[in-house]
């Protein structure tokens, strides 16, 4: 797979993150056996911190294994954590069109729950999506809807959103599509080449997590202030470049229901300045 940076034709960013800040805290980390659950369980294991992941799936990330929306379960894991990492979600557009209610049960009702059932005084980040941002589609709705939930919850301690863009080479994301369907000599598809998104490298997800939930404080959400988006056309071309495939064809398949053309960070653009350099605060709707 090519390098993610050179797809991106940008430099790396460093937003300030520590691993080793979490050290003597008891940590846990939801969605364990995801993409970024398990890079955020590896970088804080390897910094010598304490952490437990959790995920319904098996994984060597994955400590506890059970449904967190079981509200026993839930308790059990709960119990004792000082710093939470929230990052288990229904993050698929098209899933969450084709099963709406298990889209809301797991993306706004179980961070309700996660809210209200926390230790007092633990520190909980809620990793959201830019689809958050002026949602279309179901899961743009039901993370927009726990942005404020965890936004109104700061009296049982400090409540932090973090607002992803998508994250490059993540499991089911554009990229290792790509890389499968070239390898099975398959055209390559893209819905809309005049569609425009947002990217972070893998690494720089984790950095941005880290800096956020070590410094970040209670209110408005969190969004990294990435320029000018990324063109799906000049990325599929730049990907077909550096696999010396130009020629290779494109299949044009449109947008799917609750997808948009242009993706946005912000609501209230550029946003306020906050405490980690790279980082804009959306303003709270309570503020606007």
């Amino acid at each position: 797979m090519p390098e993610s940076l050179n797809l991106l034709d940008r430099d790396p960013i460093s937003f300030g993150g520590d691993p080793a800040f979490f050290r003597g805290q008891d940590v846990l980390v939801t969605g364990a056996a995801g993409t970024i659950g398990s890079a955020l369980v590896r970088a804080l294991r390897h910094a010598g911190v304490s952490v437990r992941g959790v995920d319904r799936r098996s994984a060597d990330e994955v400590d506890l294994q059970g449904d967190l929306c079981d509200a026993a379960f839930l308790k059990t894991v709960l119990n004792g954590q000082s710093i939470i990492f929230h990052a288990a979600a229904l993050k698929h557009v098209d899933r969450a069109e084709l099963d709406p209610d298990l889209a809301w049960s797991v993306n706004r009702d179980l961070v309700r729950q996660i809210c209200t059932a926390r230790p007092l005084g633990s520190r909980l980040l809620f990793v959201s999506t830019d689809k958050a941002a002026f949602p279309l589609g179901v899961m743009g709705q039901s993370k927009r809807e726990a942005e404020e939930i965890v936004q109104s919850s700061g009296s049982q301690g400090t409540a932090l959103v973090v607002r992803f863009p998508n994250i490059l080479g993540s499991s089911d994301s554009v990229l290792p599509i790509w890389v499968n369907q070239l390898a099975l000599g398959q055209p390559l598809t893209l819905t809309d080449p005049k569609a425009t998104r947002w990217f972070l490298t893998e690494s720089e997800a984790i950095d941005l997590l880290l800096a956020v939930c070590a410094r970040g404080k209670s209110g408005g959400v969190y969004v990294p202030q990435l320029g000018e988006p990324v063109s799906m056309n000049a990325l599929l071309q730049r990907f077909l470049a550096a696999n010396e495939r130009p020629q290779h064809p494109v299949e044009i398949t449109g947008l799917r229901p609750g997808e948009k053309q242009h993706e946005v960070l912000f609501e209230h653009p550029p946003g306020s300045s906050s405490e980690i350099f790279g980082v804009g605060l959306d303003r709270p709707d309570r503020e606007a």
